[in-house]
C-alpha cells in the first residue's frame, strides 16, 4: 500500500468534502424562497445592542420575513420568528403542507448527499488505495459525483415545480405557478444549493486529472525507487 498525494488529488478530495457539506447545508436551509412582506418580530437582546426599549427588557423588535425551503420554513409564531420543519409527519405529511413534488425533490437531494458522502469517503481513501479490483477509485468516485449532480438538479427542478402549491401561493401571492414564484425572491438556501451543484460538477470533472496525476511518470519513478510515501505538490 502506498500513500500518494498530489496537488490535483488534494484539491479533488477537498472539493469533494466541501461540495457534500454545501448541499447538506442547503437542504436544511429554510430560505430557498423569501416572502415579499416583512413584519416586526421579537429577538433576544445581546449585551452590545443598543435599543430604545427599557434596559430591563431582555428582548427587542427586529424586522423579519417569512421564508420556506424544501424541508424547513420560517414564520412568525407568538411574536417570535420561528424556523422549523413543516413536514411534521415526514414524507407522510399532507400534500397541502408538504407538496408531493417537494417530497420527491427532498428524497432525490438526500440521495445525492448520501452518494456524495460515499464518494467523499472514497476520495479520502484514494490517498492510500488508488484502485478497487483493478478499477480506478478516481473513476468510480467521479462517476458517483456525476450521478449526485443529476439527483441534485432534478431535486431543485422538483422544488421549482411546486411553486404553484398552496403553501407557496400563501407566501408569494396568487400569481405563483410552477417555476414562477410571483412576489417571492430567491433566498440564500437556493443559491447555496446552486453553488453546491456547480461545485459537485467541477469535482466530478477534476477526478480525471487527479487520476492522471497519481499515475504519472514522476510518481511511478518514486515508487520504483522504493518510496512508500509520495508527495508531488
Amino acid at each position: 500500500m502506498y500513500f500518494i498525494l498530489t496537488a490535483k488529488s488534494l484539491l479533488w478530495v477537498t472539493l469533494s468534502v466541501v461540495s457534500t457539506i454545501t448541499l447538506f447545508t442547503a437542504i436544511y436551509s429554510p430560505k430557498w424562497l423569501v416572502g415579499p412582506t416583512d413584519y416586526n418580530c421579537i429577538s433576544s437582546k445581546s449585551l452590545s445592542t443598543e435599543t430604545n426599549n427599557t434596559l430591563d427588557s431582555p428582548y427587542y423588535e427586529v424586522r423579519c420575513r417569512p421564508s420556506v425551503g424544501i424541508y424547513y420554513r420560517c414564520k412568525k409564531i407568538n411574536g417570535h420568528q420561528h424556523c422549523g420543519s413543516f413536514a411534521v409527519e415526514g414524507l407522510a405529511t399532507d400534500s397541502l403542507m408538504f407538496p408531493f413534488v417537494w417530497k420527491i425533490g427532498l428524497v432525490l437531494m438526500s440521495a445525492g448527499v448520501f452518494v456524495s458522502f460515499l464518494m467523499s469517503a472514497m476520495a479520502v481513501g484514494s490517498f492510500c488505495k488508488q484502485s478497487i479490483r483493478k478499477k480506478s477509485v478516481f473513476g468510480i468516485a467521479g462517476s458517483g459525483q456525476g450521478l449526485a449532480v443529476l439527483l441534485y438538479l432534478i431535486g431543485v427542478i422538483c422544488f421549482a415545480a411546486g411553486w404553484g402549491s398552496e403553501r407557496v401561493v400563501v407566501l408569494c401571492g396568487t400569481q405563483s405557478v410552477p417555476f414562477v414564484s410571483a412576489d417571492c425572491t430567491n433566498g440564500s438556501g437556493l443559491y447555496t444549493a446552486a453553488f453546491g451543484i456547480v461545485l459537485t460538477f467541477a469535482t466530478a470533472m477534476l477526478s480525471g486529472p487527479a487520476d492522471r496525476a497519481t499515475s504519472s511518470d514522476k510518481v511511478a519513478l518514486q515508487l520504483e525507487q522504493g518510496e512508500n510515501i509520495v508527495f508531488l505538490l
